[in-house]
């Protein structure tokens, strides 16, 4: 199956994705891949450094590059792993563009659509939302050095943030309510998302 984990800068997508990866391949047997974006891919590290250390990009520049980071990384990990059989959890997809490009850097979010509608991108089986307060997420990447994001400060967050609740309500997202809640409780709630797909 095809996960991917959303949720703004600091909300704990990655500690949670190398949960998840282990339990995942001892629930469903099959193995399961870890990846990222962007950058997740061979090669994909020096557009990663490219996107988030540019400061100068204009909001539909920065998409563009994005979305284009998003075909290599189909091309070279996700369907091939897919296609091998193997269960892939992506930290960032479509959502994250809609909510950091629309939502953060207000393009309008029919052209977004569009643009990653055209991309035909595979649709994850589950999509998930880490909702933390943004208050909290910032705290805790303050001692890491920044990205272009980040740099933006709590103002974006917050933005971004609520872009992704919308989401949430619209349907493309399933929201995990984080706040107030420890690292196992959030693993509890996703697992128990996923283990309601498998049970279909």
């Amino acid at each position: 199956m095809f996960i991917t984990l959303e949720g703004i800068d600091g909300c704990g997508k990655s500690t949670q994705s190398e949960r998840l990866s282990a339990w995942l391949t001892e629930r469903t047997g099959h193995g399961t891949i870890r990846t990222y974006e962007p950058g997740g891919y061979p090669s994909g590290e020096s557009l990663r450094r490219f996107i988030l250390g540019s400061r100068d990009f204009s909001p539909m520049s920065e998409l563009l590059l994005f979305l284009a980071d998003r075909a290599e990384h189909v091309n070279k990990v996700i369907a091939p792993a897919l296609e091998a059989g193997h269960n892939v959890i992506c930290e960032r997809w479509n959502e994250s563009t809609l909510a950091y490009q629309s939502g953060g850097h207000r393009l309008n979010v029919e052209q977004v659509k569009s643009l990653i509608a055209a991309c035909d991108f595979p649709e994850p089986d589950v999509k998930l939302f880490l909702d933390v307060p943004p208050e909290a997420a910032f705290t805790r990447i303050a001692s890491r050095k920044p990205d272009k994001f980040e740099e933006e400060g709590l103002a974006l967050m917050r933005r971004v943030s609520e872009s992704y609740r919308e989401l949430a309500e619209s349907g493309y997202l399933t929201r995990i309510d984080c706040e107030g809640k420890n690292e196992d409780e959030v693993f509890a709630a996703l697992a128990s998302e996923i283990n309601a797909w498998l049970s279909r």
